[in-house]
């Protein structure tokens, strides 16, 4: 009895703890999952005290009272959870699926205060052979067996799975909330269970003691960790806050996603535009975004509305089927540029301020008719400063000159092929009268600087800007140079290495030599299989390392995948080949020291010599690797193999 008094003094005192905690919660400032929490504190303390009361019953109708508290908890928590979970996962519960929710957890919670009439929720007695109330009874009814046990499981389960399904799209930083909350549910879903399925006593409710018992590290989660305050922060939710509106069109050119900003601006609902043609929603528009579907050109646009729109387009490059040929459709409302725009022709002193003082390089040209040669000249008539410097040249001095002359500084970089053919098709537009967006590279020497020439019509006038994109053409060399590489060993993927390999070859002289060497690690797969895909990185990158110190530099290797390694050897005789692939047979044969462990990895090795045994890289790459697997066969068959006996040349064409 004594135990039981203390049992009853620490489940009234955790009740309490709970039930001052979701006053807190919900009383205080709103943040992402503090109403629902708090509500299923208040819950949870009912049931906390609901235990206390039965441990305390001296009277049946007391035990009945800390009954119907138990299913208070039982019935209305998992609904509570699942509403909490949804609000951290960014989704609003309807408060009529709140109501559908709750029909089955209140029909339990009056079956459970009334059962003594019916034995729907459990079976009488209620108490043993010794006079103690049974806290679970000997048999449960049919309602607690067939409806509320699966429908509270069923309701928490679908909350977690909600929780985990949505962490893959959550950032990072933010993960560590969510798997908090699902840490939270295991233990009393786990006493529930063992409950329910007659684990433990039967005259103690041992899942208000467990909750109890946890009232601690809940109140470190909201207090220490502050997973109320955490604002879980979806892949999806930065797409729907994009301000520019972005729209997903598939092959069919038909709207199959928009974000918020592209509802707003077209005024348009995103189930009603799903899978509609896109010129149902543009209007008199969709010519514009159509010229741009088709050329892959951004342009502006006026919508119906009267707003401004820059649009570009990028194509969706994926292996899925289902998206393959899908593009997204961006758009930047520049109204408030366009207003100011006009504003600002309204004042010329104004406009030359901010034009002689812009970042990019502007330059006006005029048509001008020439007397003496009897011809239109289209010559410039202003340039700001950072068009001198774009271009090297005082700007002063380029006042008066033509405009082919201002093109050919601005392609100083580029091969007399390519600046020519930017001249011409500058003058071709100027003459009709059009505009050209292009990127030119400026500077005789050194790395130069890349810039993206724009020319429009104002007027009667051109205008011609020039933006500095040096910085922008480096990320994207970088970007090319990641796309090519194999992350594992910094040598080039099978992408990388046929784009390469391929390039070399074609610039190659008629009568130059060469060969391909194509490898295979022999004991790769069981080394990776037994000691782990950690130690089989770590081989891999040992690997390629030796072959970067065997070959030279200008020789191009890559790894097509697993545990195969491709070189390409321009300018080498057969005999200097075989003598490199016998030094690489032998540098790949040494041991692997990783960790504490030191491992045998032997190579097959297949030479084929250019062009003796093919002329094409793909013909190359095809003989290599036969010979690689005649020289892997021969090597399963002899149990002491030489570095000659794991080499394999190709086979001479008739």
């Amino acid at each position: 009895m004594e135990m039981d008094t203390l049992l009853s003094v620490f489940l009234t005192l955790s009740a309490a703890g709970y039930l001052l905690l979701g006053i807190h919660l919900i009383a205080a400032k709103r943040e992402v999952g503090s109403v629902p929490v708090g509500v299923l504190s208040v819950v949870v303390s009912v049931w906390v005290m609901g235990g206390a009361v039965e441990l305390m019953s001296t009277t049946f109708m007391e035990f009945s009272i800390g009954r119907a508290c138990h299913f208070v908890g039982t019935a209305l928590a998992p609904v509570v959870t699942y509403v909490a979970f949804r609000e951290f996962t960014g989704a609003d519960t309807p408060v009529r699926m709140i109501v559908m929710l709750l029909i089955i957890p209140v029909i339990s919670v009056t079956i459970a205060a009334t059962n003594s009439f019916h034995e729907l929720m459990w079976y009488l007695p209620a108490t043993n052979d010794q006079g103690q109330f049974l806290t679970r009874p000997n048999e449960w009814g049919k309602w607690f067996l067939f409806v509320h046990a699966p429908y509270s499981y069923l309701v928490l389960g679908a909350a977690m799975l909600k929780l985990m399904a949505h962490s893959s799209a959550v950032a990072p930083a933010h993960r560590r909330g969510l798997f908090l909350n699902l840490a939270a549910c295991l233990v009393p879903l786990v006493a529930a269970m063992a409950y329910d399925f007659g684990i433990g006593p039967n005259t103690v409710s041992f899942v208000p003691i467990v909750f109890a018992a946890m009232l601690p590290f809940y109140a470190w989660l909201i207090i220490g960790e502050k997973i109320i305050e955490f604002t879980p922060l979806a892949y999806e939710t930065v797409f729907q806050n994009m301000q520019d509106p972005v729209i997903v069109i598939d092959d069919q050119l038909r709207i199959i996603g928009l974000n918020h900003g592209a509802e707003r601006l077209l005024d348009i609902n995103e189930n009603d535009a799903l899978r509609a043609p896109l010129d149902t929603v543009f209007d008199h528009g969709s010519t514009c975004v159509f010229d741009v579907l088709e050329t892959g050109e951004p342009q502006n646009m006026i919508t119906s509305t009267g707003r401004f729109l820059h649009v570009q387009v990028s194509r969706i490059s994926t292996t899925s089927g289902s998206l393959r040929g899908g593009q997204v459709l961006m758009f930047r409302d520049v109204s408030d540029v366009e207003l100011a725009q006009r504003e600002v022709r309204k004042s010329e002193k104004l406009l030359r301020t901010l034009i002689d003082h812009s970042v990019n390089g502007i330059i006006r040209l005029r048509w001008v008719h020439d007397q003496e040669l009897g011809r239109k000249l289209l010559l410039c008539i202003f340039a700001n400063a950072a068009a001198g410097r774009f271009l090297s040249v005082d700007p002063d001095t380029l006042v008066d000159k033509e405009a082919d002359h201002i093109i050919q500084l601005a392609t100083t970089g580029m091969e007399a092929s390519d600046a020519g053919s930017v001249l011409r098709k500058f003058l071709d537009v100027t003459e009709a009268g059009t505009s050209i967006d292009t990127e030119v590279r400026q500077g005789r020497s050194g790395p130069g600087r890349w810039l993206r020439m724009i020319c429009e019509p104002v007027g009667d006038d051109f205008a011609l800007t020039l933006v500095d994109v040096t910085d922008d053409k480096a990320k994207e060399r970088q970007m090319e140079s990641i796309a090519r590489s194999d992350p594992l060993t910094g040598v080039l993927n099978r992408r990388g290495f046929e784009r390469e390999a391929t390039q070399r070859l074609v610039d190659s002289d008629d009568d130059a030599t060469g060969a391909l060497l194509f490898m295979d690690l022999n004991d790769f797969k069981q080394i990776n299989d037994r000691c782990g895909h950690e130690v089989g990185d770590q081989l891999l990158t040992i690997a390629a390392e030796r072959l970067r110190k065997s070959l030279r530099s200008c020789d191009i290797i890559g790894r097509p995948g697993g545990d195969e390694f491709v070189a390409l050897v321009p300018d080498v005789s057969g005999e200097l080949a075989d003598k490199l692939a016998k030094r690489l047979t032998a540098a790949l044969e040494e041991p692997y020291m990783i960790g504490d462990q030191t491992l045998q990895c032997s190579a097959s090795i297949g030479l084929a010599l250019y062009p003796e045994h093919a002329s094409t890289l793909t013909g190359l790459l095809r003989e290599a690797d036969q010979a690689m697997y005649r020289a892997k066969a021969r090597s399963r068959d002899e149990a002491d193999t030489s570095a000659s006996g794991l080499l394999e040349k190709a086979m001479r064409s008739s």
